[in-house]
């Protein structure tokens, strides 16, 4: 790892300031005695953003069976600590929209990132309930490390962001280490530790997709790494045109990254077309062209079947 790098990226202004809302989300709900009134009250000073909490609070993802109308009710329901990872999700996508770069393919990143957040909620459901906001949160930022190299370094880190598109995620992760020297997710941590994020997420995001972790890393932030991992790995399979021959081999190598088995996997692309699209929509993103997680993923549960794929 070359610390110039991330010494460099962290004096720049290329990492965007957090929303205000959220910096002060952050602040009240680090008070352990905080009033639940106050998150109330801080959120009903931006209606758009009240406004969006209920409609995430109302998605099927986050699992409520009764319609959620005011933000007292939601903060009844989902908890304090669910509602900071709603307005965290809606304020850092308008953030990071607004700082994204021409050489980052808006449509594919969005498409990486919903559905690796997707994906991470579900596995985490699984595997450390405890941490599904922080799997759904790890997720949607993920890949932020992208847009940030690529507003500190524009001319070094053009060609490479680039490559961050469909069928070469391989050349793209060898061209970070062979002319940086650091990883995206190296500067994803430091993105999220400026912004104030929980530790774990800074922590765990700093690994993704690393081979090889510290032997030290405590169970949640070990649970939590895995799980954003192989959810970023099929996140990038989702997000190609066609599968590919190794389709199989590919699934299993992220679902033994979780720790889960191919079963749950099939279960969980019966709903990604459908949890994907709507999170778009809320987050007001349109990137999602009509069925095309719904059809690679059907691929995907056929080849799991051991079914032939149809054409």
């Amino acid at each position: 790892m070359d610390s110039r790098i991330l010494d460099f990226v962290e004096r720049s202004d290329a990492i965007p300031s957090a929303p205000q809302i959220v910096t002060r989300l952050m602040e009240i709900t680090r008070d352990e005695n905080y009033k639940q009134n106050d998150v109330i009250q801080l959120l009903s000073t931006d209606p758009g953003v009240a406004s969006d909490v209920l409609r995430l609070a109302n998605s099927p993802l986050f699992g409520v069976t009764r319609q959620i109308s005011s933000l007292g009710q939601a903060s009844s329901l989902l908890g304090i600590k669910r509602i900071r990872t709603l307005v965290m999700g809606r304020c850092m996508v308008e953030k990071i929209s607004q700082s994204q770069p021409s050489s980052v393919d808006s449509a594919y990143y969005w498409r990486r990132s919903l559905a690796t957040a997707v994906l991470a909620a579900r596995f985490a459901d699984q595997v450390a309930p405890q941490l599904r906001e922080e799997a759904f949160m790890c997720g949607l930022l993920s890949n932020v490390g992208v847009i940030v190299l690529s507003r500190a370094l524009p001319d070094k880190y053009a060609a490479i962001a680039e490559n961050f598109s469909p069928h070469n995620h391989s050349l793209f992760q060898s061209q970070e280490r062979e002319v940086l020297g650091v990883t995206n997710t190296q500067v994803a941590s430091l993105v999220l530790n400026r912004w104030g994020l929980p530790q774990i997420m800074v922590d765990a995001i700093q690994y993704v997709g690393c081979d090889e972790r510290p032997d030290d890393l405590d169970e949640n932030t070990d649970a939590l790494t895995r799980t954003v991992s192989g959810a970023c790995d099929l996140s990038e399979l989702l997000c190609e045109v066609a599968a590919d021959a190794d389709i199989i081999s590919r699934c299993e190598h992220a679902m033994s990254t979780v720790g889960l088995n191919l079963e749950v996997l099939n279960h969980v692309l019966g709903q990604i077309e459908t949890d994907v699209a709507e999170f778009a929509s809320i987050l007001k993103l349109d990137v999602i062209p009509s069925r095309v997680y719904e059809l690679i993923a059907k691929s995907i549960a056929q080849k799991i079947a051991g079914e032939p794929v149809e054409g």
